[in-house]
């Protein structure tokens, strides 16, 4: 006596449908990065005593709140004692959360309210970059990288997302891009800040020094940048 076992087990083909599924795909793609988010407030809970807990998600959430950034909030909480690759892998892993959840939901996003409005004014930076940094087409894949890379206001993991769409690049290599970027930029951040207190404890002059030292770089840069900015727009034909 023979058994047939075709129907006993569940077959390829029915894990295939299950897997092309438009539906089931559209709704983990929605719900996979909101999720990120609070699994990752969950294991700063679970691993920091609860006070200091309160304090990190007081600053995480101000992450998400313009004009702050990494060039904030990781010297902040670095400064308040937190491990720099705490803060670190925090904000990048909230970077890749922000990133999927554009990448993936981008259409559908732009019809939320709140959200909604939040993207119409990254596609307004983003469009603003674009025309003004004609490199950024040329090189786009660098150039998305470096602009998430530099902590300016208005870059980014959201607004980086939406200008590589604008760019044409399809999603991994958007989200690869954005990762790299961010990953970078925390890091060098974290490190720096970590490195410049440590200085600092030995000795507050030079720590000072060098502090003023890097807010005049920065600050020269940022001045640059807007001039050359002004320059290419003055270039543009009407």
């Amino acid at each position: 006596m023979t058994v047939d076992h075709t129907t006993s087990a569940p077959g390829p083909a029915r894990w295939k449908a299950f897997l092309q599924n438009a539906h089931l795909i559209g709704l983990i793609k929605f719900v996979l990065p909101l999720a990120l988010i609070p699994v990752i407030f969950a294991a700063l809970y679970l691993t920091e005593p609860y006070q200091q807990f309160l304090v990190l998600s007081g600053l995480l959430v101000a992450y998400f709140v313009p004009p702050a950034g990494k060039e904030t909030i990781i010297p902040i909480a670095i400064l308040m004692g937190y491990p720099w690759w705490l803060i670190m892998l925090v904000i990048f892993l909230l970077d890749v959360a922000v990133s999927l959840f554009v990448v993936w939901n981008f259409d559908l996003a732009l019809k939320i309210p709140f959200i909604g409005r939040l993207l119409e004014s990254g596609m307004a930076v983003a469009r603003n970059y674009t025309e003004s940094q004609p490199w950024l087409r040329r090189l786009s894949t660098v150039g998305l990288i470096l602009f998430v890379f530099f902590p300016l206001q208005g870059t980014g993991a959201m607004n980086g997302s939406i200008l590589g769409r604008l760019l044409g690049l399809d999603e991994s290599r958007v989200f690869g891009c954005v990762c790299i970027g961010s990953f970078a930029s925390s890091l060098i951040i974290a490190l720096g800040a970590d490195v410049l207190i440590d200085i600092y404890q030995e000795d507050p002059v030079l720590g000072i020094g060098l502090l003023v030292l890097i807010v005049i770089i920065i600050l020269a840069g940022v001045v640059g940048w807007r001039m050359r900015d002004r320059k290419l727009r003055g270039r543009v034909p009407r």
